[in-house]
């Protein structure tokens, strides 16, 4: 977890004008372990600042990700944001939408990509490797309808 401290000091070292609301909004993403979306962000920084606009958080979250602080994960429905800029995996719910960092099989994405950037003439920006399926609330749920004849 990164501290309000941290978090400050790093956007100073990048040059980046802070304000309370800012900050707030940075520590939302950098801290939350869902991918949140804009809405969840926004959401979550009105709880503190009531008075935070969506233009805002927009905003915010652009110079964020130009900073390379935090990457956008575009989804069909609406895009989430992550500050993990290592390579892992995410397990997206195809039920509730939910995406989380898997905590397993970073050593094998981060050698599939050493291998990747050192057999081809590919200059890479990024990587990103989604799984689907259900997580364990929907699959509980999805399972019970079955089990009730409710589907």
């Amino acid at each position: 977890m990164t501290t309000p401290e941290q978090l400050a000091a790093k956007l100073k070292d990048l040059g980046i004008r802070q304000t309370p609301q800012r900050l707030a909004i940075a520590e939302v993403v950098v801290n939350s372990g869902d991918h949140p979306s804009v809405k969840e962000i926004y959401q979550r920084v009105q709880e503190f600042f009531p008075y935070v606009t969506l233009a805002t958080v927009y905003s915010t979250l652009d110079m964020l990700e130009r900073a390379g602080i935090v990457r956008a994960l575009p989804f069909q429905k609406q895009s989430r944001y992550d500050a993990n800029l290592s390579p892992h995996a995410n397990l997206v719910c195809v039920g509730c939408g939910g995406v989380v960092d898997s905590g397993a099989g970073q050593e094998i994405v981060a050698r599939l990509k050493e291998q990747l950037e050192t057999s081809t003439d590919f200059q890479f920006t990024g990587q990103r490797i989604d799984f689907y399926g259900w997580c364990r609330n929907c699959a509980d749920r999805r399972n019970h309808k079955a089990r009730t004849g409710a589907i």
